[in-house]
């Protein structure tokens, strides 16, 4: 039973466990206040099926709660189509949510499902691990500065790199084809440093090897803020919506196929070790000490 109830009441199968996620994102802070509707409605679904991406997870349905400052029909009618347009894609289908009169403040609750003690989570990277990433990192926090006006690019620059800020793909396909391969996994919301530090603390306080040279960047990136400064993006840039995986060494040959059967890039960027702490090791590592670690909310 979907939209018209008190609640939305919803099926599940005795096999499978559901994973429920959820996302705010609030003008101002998540995004800038001149985005444009279509891309909010896509971005907000975006980063929920990610978390759904990270866990191995096929969605289905998912709440939507909107604080909006006025009922602008056009408004709407633009956020919908963004929305919707992703929604059908994956067939997810909108079961109910709220609305109310305020600051611009968009919420969705996305439920998927796995299959019962299939689900990745953080918590299973050992030492010996592999670590990979899958596209290319660093992209929509430079695409942010673009926005922002901190850094200048030319067009094709430009809508590349502010297309991966606005609307990131969420990688369903290579969460599900990792759930017998990887041994841990997050997407990259906050940065690389930070989400990676999730994977480390919640195996046991391990560490892990990163070699900066092999972190992949795009042409676009390169080209607008040159490899050294592309590279701090990628550490600790926010909103790539990438997946970030542990793998044993001797699932390689397995990962590597995954690169052509979910057309998605995927490179290994170093080793998960036994030492808490991570060491950035390669090209231009000795101009990335005292990196910050990736995006933190400031709380008063």
């Amino acid at each position: 039973v979907g939209i018209g109830d008190d609640g939305a009441v919803v099926k599940a199968d005795t096999n499978e466990q559901t994973i429920l996620v959820t996302d705010t994102m609030v003008a101002g802070v998540h995004f800038p206040e001149r985005t444009a509707p279509q891309d909010l409605g896509y971005k907000l679904l975006a980063v929920n099926l990610s978390d759904l991406a990270a866990m191995g997870a096929t969605p289905n349905w998912f709440l939507l709660n909107l604080v909006i400052p006025d009922a602008d029909e056009n408004w709407l009618e633009e956020f919908s189509t963004g929305l919707f347009s992703l929604a059908e894609e994956f067939g997810v289908e909108l079961i109910g949510g709220d609305t109310a009169r305020g600051p611009l403040c968009l919420s969705a609750t996305v439920g998927g499902h796995v299959k019962s003690g299939t689900a990745l989570m953080r918590n299973g990277a050992q030492a010996g691990d592999q670590l990979w990433v899958s596209g290319t990192l660093g992209d929509a926090a430079i695409g942010l500065d673009l926005v922002g006006g901190v850094l200048g690019a030319n067009d094709h620059d430009m809508d590349y790199l502010v297309g991966r800020l606005n609307r990131p793909i969420p990688r369903i396909e290579l969460g599900l084809s990792l759930s017998a391969v990887a041994t841990a996994c997050v997407d990259i919301s906050d940065g690389l440093l930070a989400d990676l530090g999730h994977i480390l603390r919640e195996s046991g306080a391990l560490g892990a090897i990163v070699d900066v040279s092999c972190l992949p960047l795009s042409p676009q990136a390169i080209a607008v803020c040159g490899e050294s400064l592309a590279r701090q993006k990628a550490l600790a840039g926010g909103d790539d919506y990438e997946i970030c995986f542990t793998a044993s060494p001797a699932q390689q040959p397995q990962i590597e196929q995954l690169r052509d059967q979910c057309n998605v890039k995927l490179t290994c960027i170093g080793s998960v070790r036994a030492l808490s702490g991570i060491a950035l090791t390669g090209t231009d590592n000795q101009d990335l000490t005292g990196i910050k670690s990736g995006y933190r909310h400031n709380w008063p």
